[in-house]
């Protein structure tokens, strides 16, 4: 049987570095931009995102988990 090459665990990296990459730079622009047009602009996109690539994270880290799972099961189905 040959085995689906992928890489769920660097694109998981990735994605995290990227959030955390994110969260840095506004962090910095917000001590630079601090009128109410920056507050409001914060608000309504940061707060959208930064959860949703939090939330793609340890969606990815447990379907990893899932795809491990399988491929011993599939290895040795006497396995539990």
């Amino acid at each position: 049987m040959r085995r689906i090459s992928h890489d769920l665990p660097g694109i998981t990296q990735r994605i995290a570095k990227l959030r955390d990459g994110l969260a840095q730079n506004a962090a910095e622009t917000q001590q630079v931009w601090r009128d109410d047009k920056a507050r409001q602009f914060f608000q309504q996109h940061l707060s959208e995102v930064a959860p949703t690539l939090s939330g793609l994270v340890s969606n990815l880290t447990r379907t990893i988990e899932q795809f491990e799972d399988i491929a011993k099961k599939v290895q040795d189905p006497d396995q539990p």
